[in-house]
């Protein structure tokens, strides 16, 4: 027996070192894999990381655009706000307006817009009463055979021109508005610079 327990205990012997090797050989490789999927692992991390911060930068600058956007509104939606002030003003400037100098705008407005001379002129109540006939007297010594409707409208101040079924309105605040638009940009700079 001694010969089998010899070859028994070589068997044996030879099958714990298989066994050791192959269980090294799987410790070997568990590590190798290991050390793959921490690699991948750490790869995903920083790319994700960079992916996150690309995105994180995108949304900032979105943020600060829509910012910049809602105070460049802002910005234009006063400077809007202070031309109407502005515009309003003037007209209250000419409307304040009293004697002589008011006769004299109101004669140069029916002035400027009268086609043949021979229109009517509409004023509000107060300026009918107060100017009519100044301004009568001034347009017919500049040779205009216009005439004072006895007919008054509700102006902030000016007048219309009536011919007929066509009227001029020349009326200060319908006249500030025609000309907003080409005098914003001026009045825009001696407000804004």
């Amino acid at each position: 027996m001694n010969g089998i327990d010899k070859v028994a205990g070589r068997i044996l012997s030879d099958a714990e070192a298989e066994a050791r090797a192959i269980r090294d050989e799987a410790e070997k490789r568990s590590r190798e894999l290991m050390a793959a999927a921490n690699r991948e692992a750490e790869e995903l991390k920083q790319k994700l990381l960079a992916e996150g911060e690309e995105a994180a930068e995108r949304q900032f600058q979105l943020a600060v655009s829509n910012q910049e956007t809602a105070e460049k509104k802002e910005t234009l939606r006063l400077k809007q706000e202070l031309l109407t002030e502005a515009f309003d003003r003037a007209v209250l400037r000419l409307r304040a307006l009293e004697g002589e100098k008011y006769v004299s705008l109101l004669a140069r407005l029916a002035l400027d817009a009268c086609e043949t001379g021979k229109e009517e002129i509409i004023l509000n109540p107060e300026d009918r009463a107060q100017y009519g006939e100044k301004l009568m007297e001034r347009l017919q010594a500049e040779g205009k055979e216009m005439t004072l409707s006895p007919e008054t409208r509700p102006l902030v101040g000016g007048l219309i021109l009536s011919q007929g079924r066509i009227e001029v309105n020349c009326a200060l605040d319908t006249l500030a508005r025609l000309r907003r638009s080409e005098l914003s940009a001026g009045a825009a700079e001696l407000l804004f610079d």
